[in-house]
């Protein structure tokens, strides 16, 4: 008859206070990555505020005003990327304290719809981009925190339209599915490389030169304040889709 050896106390306390440091070290390079990616995507815009800024001081200095346009093109640069260190900030404390869904009706369509004028109104005019939205009549009202479900599918959209800078072909759809609503945001760009799909919603990872790579992780906050999700169905290929699941058993008080 073998003898299995029983771990005495001691070693039992060697083994917790090893797996307490092993977290503690993993949470503290979570919390140096989440820093550094703070860092980096607040300095780009504030290094372009803070060069615009003397220009105007020594022209007013100076006695010399700017031309019109110069002027207007500096204030509008400044604008510009104070509001990209705002929406930074508002992405991250969403992703940081993701306050509770205040639920309501809310007609999708119309969401949907609200989502891509808002898009549009920013996009380049030298961009073709067609969309095709398509939003089932059992989906066509659902329950949910109209103003969090806004901004998640403004980040999806945003997302694939950053994946086709020459242009292609956008589609957004809503179904009923066991219990819940999903909602499939698709784009015809160069799609998720296999190796980028494990990180793609990991908060500051981005594949294009000017993301900030909050936009998924946002979204998928999001959902799971909702009791929902977000995934990932398409990738490695021309062309990618995400899923925007929502549960369908809440009732409306």
């Amino acid at each position: 008859m073998g003898v299995e050896a029983v771990p005495s106390g001691a070693s039992a306390s060697d083994e917790s206070t090893a797996l307490a440091s092993r977290l503690l070290a993993e949470k503290t390079a979570a919390l140096a990555r989440l820093a550094a990616g703070i860092a980096h995507e607040l300095r780009n815009p504030l290094a372009v505020v803070l060069a615009r800024v003397p220009l105007l001081e020594i022209a007013m200095k100076g006695g010399k005003p700017l031309p019109p346009g110069k002027l207007e093109m500096t204030l509008r640069t400044v604008g510009e990327q104070a509001v990209r260190a705002s929406k930074i900030i508002e992405s991250l404390s969403i992703f940081a304290r993701p306050r509770s869904p205040e639920l309501t009706s809310v007609d999708l369509a119309e969401t949907i719809g609200h989502v891509l004028s808002d898009v549009r109104a920013h996009m380049p005019e030298d961009r073709t981009v067609t969309t095709d939205v398509d939003v089932a009549p059992e989906v066509h009202t659902v329950v949910a925190d109209n103003v969090q479900l806004m901004t998640a599918l403004r980040q999806l959209t945003i997302n694939a339209l950053q994946a086709m800078p020459d242009g292609g072909r956008l589609w957004i759809r809503a179904r009923g599915r066991e219990g819940s609503v999903e909602v499939m945001v698709g784009d015809t760009g160069s799609g998720v490389a296999p190796h980028d799909a494990p990180r793609i919603f990991d908060p500051f990872f981005s594949t294009k030169p000017s993301g900030a790579g909050l936009g998924l992780c946002v979204a998928q906050t999001i959902a799971e304040a909702h009791g929902g999700s977000v995934r990932l169905v398409a990738s490695g290929g021309p062309g990618a889709e995400f899923v925007l699941s929502l549960p369908t058993r809440w009732r409306v008080p």
